[in-house]
């Protein structure tokens, strides 16, 4: 048996999924940590997380040491390069053990087995990506909590504070959305409300997390929350459509909104429809964190059938 040790993390914003696999496809152990993309935390502080739940799975499977550590990062829509590869390793992790990529590349990796076709992400963030028939990404948003990014939990979070914002101040229509805000938050009025977003410390995550209240409102029938969902998820499926174009139309679905909402999933497939026709759906085969251990075997050259049966027999044989 090849005893060496590879750590696959799928790095999201929200939190960061790893898990621990012997070079012949045997699945160890898992770990979980807070969201490492650095684009919203620093570099410093998602290196540092990273250390942490690494030291942690180490010691849960009795290792010291790790021969490969592969991230698939929602801070990155390709490949990193050296530079960035070095910025994050810090004097923390060893470079010629690191891999990063895109979370989203990952995550492709692990759902279609690296077959050609497209992922759409809908977590913290949204991204689309797809490899074509010459394995060429292309790549449609994944555009950050500054450019108030739409398609994922802080698109639709925003959207639904700045309805509440208007709502309160009487500038907007009435909705619902702006009682639940303040309860959210913990404040008394509108003005409480922009100061505790601007509070030191509070992250992008943290400010998705509001999506949930909108999502909710939405199945419950307000009408501005409905709007909100419906327009975030047409615009997910218009990226994704794009993508379809230029890749085979096999289509998996990722993140945090697919995963605990079935109305933002049926809303976003059913404007998609609108959009492609012959689309072939995919439930994802493995997930990221192990689409990331997959992408350090592809890079090293080492992937074989019997490597990926052992992993998806033991990955299952860990979940039921």
């Amino acid at each position: 048996m090849n005893t060496s040790l590879i750590i696959g993390v799928d790095a999201g914003g929200t939190h960061g999924k790893l898990v621990a696999v012997l070079a012949d496809g045997t699945v160890l152990d898992t770990g979980v940590c807070e969201g490492l993309n650095y684009n919203a935390i620093g570099m410093a502080q998602a290196r540092a997380r990273l250390k942490l739940a690494v030291d942690k799975l180490l010691a849960k499977i009795g290792c010291t040491d790790y021969d490969g550590l592969s991230l698939g990062l929602s801070a990155l829509d390709a490949r990193a390069d050296d530079a960035t590869t070095a910025s994050f390793a810090g004097d923390v992790f060893p470079t010629s053990k690191l891999l990063l990529d895109s979370d989203a590349y990952a995550a492709l990796i692990g759902g279609l087995l690296g077959k050609s076709g497209v992922i759409a992400i809908s977590g913290t963030g949204a991204m689309v990506l797809g490899l074509d028939e010459n394995k060429k990404q292309h790549v449609i948003g994944g555009w950050g909590y500054k450019l108030d990014e739409p398609g994922g939990g802080y698109g639709v979070a925003i959207e639904g504070l700045k309805a509440a914002l208007m709502s309160l101040e009487q500038i907007g229509p009435d909705t619902e959305l702006g009682r639940s805000a303040l309860d959210f938050l913990g404040v008394g009025d509108a003005r409480g409300l922009i100061n505790a977003l601007y509070e030191e410390g509070r992250e992008p995550a943290g400010i998705a997390k509001f999506a949930r209240v909108v999502d909710r409102l939405a199945e419950a029938g307000d009408s501005i929350s409905m709007e909100i969902a419906a327009g975030q998820m047409a615009i997910l499926a218009r990226m994704t459509g794009k993508v379809l174009e230029r890749c085979p139309h096999r289509l998996c679905l990722h993140g945090g909104m697919f995963e605990h909402s079935g109305q933002m999933r049926r809303l976003f497939l059913q404007e998609l429809s609108s959009l492609c026709a012959d689309i072939e759906m995919h439930e994802m085969e493995l997930p990221p964190e192990l689409g990331a251990v997959l992408m350090h075997m592809m890079e090293h050259g080492t992937l074989t059938d019997e490597i990926v049966t052992r992993m998806k027999h033991t990955w299952e044989r860990r979940t039921t």
